[in-house]
């Protein structure tokens, strides 16, 4: 009997919507789903690479951040791409989610030295709430990508100041008004998320949080190549 090539050609291991791991062990995944073979991948927003450890000789990746002093391959805004139309199969999206140190007089800022968090509204960020990056960069990203391009955007909804900001939703309903579209999606659970400790934590009213959302975002009107 002939068997189904539809049937056959299902990995015989379906990677799960949940991962308890690191944002190295995401990646590969999605890009094995998602990507086509050996893409040509850039990340907008680099830092100093920790989401990369481990697997960067892997891939071939161009890397860009707005601040000078992460030694990247090029400077600029995730809003203002310095690249050609077409550029990329893959962009990498980790905006800077967590709350801002002027938020806390007495912050030992250790955010703004580790992930360059700052309350700069001039970028984009009000306060706490990243959401309004979101469309010049998705702007910016329809541009750069090839068609049929995927965006990997790593977020994080985050309660501060007793309002929770949902920028997971807001992220999404732009990438539709974008015209791309939003096509999967995996929550990862970090082993050592969730240890910030605040004495002003005297009355909780949210859950504390302990993953992120890794959204797949097709520059295409469907979901699959």
């Amino acid at each position: 009997m002939e068997i189904d090539k539809r049937i056959s050609s299902v990995p015989e291991i379906r990677a799960k919507s949940v991962l308890l791991g690191r944002d190295c062990e995401v990646i590969p995944i999605l890009l094995s789903i998602h990507a086509e073979k050996e893409p040509k991948i850039l990340d907008c927003t680099y830092n100093e690479g920790k989401m990369w450890k481990g697997i960067r000789d892997r891939y071939d990746l161009t890397t860009m951040d707005i601040e000078s002093k992460y030694r990247t391959d090029r400077v600029g805004d995730f809003r203002d791409m310095p690249f050609p139309d077409s550029s990329f199969d893959v962009i990498v999206f980790d905006p800077p989610h967590l709350p801002t140190h002027a938020a806390s007089p007495g912050s030992s800022k250790i955010f703004e030295q580790r992930y360059g968090n700052t309350a700069d509204t001039g970028r984009g960020r009000d306060g706490d709430n990243i959401s309004p990056m979101f469309a010049g960069f998705l702007k910016e990203a329809k541009r750069v990508l090839k068609e049929n391009g995927v965006v990997l955007a790593k977020l994080a909804d985050i309660v501060h100041n007793h309002r929770y900001q949902w920028h997971i939703v807001d992220f999404v309903n732009e990438v539709r008004n974008s015209g791309m579209t939003p096509c999967d999606l995996m929550i990862k659970c970090d082993p050592s998320a969730g240890n910030l400790k605040s004495g002003k934590w005297e009355n909780v009213r949210h859950l504390r949080k302990g993953h992120c959302y890794w959204i797949v975002v097709r520059n295409s009107k469907h979901c699959e190549r």
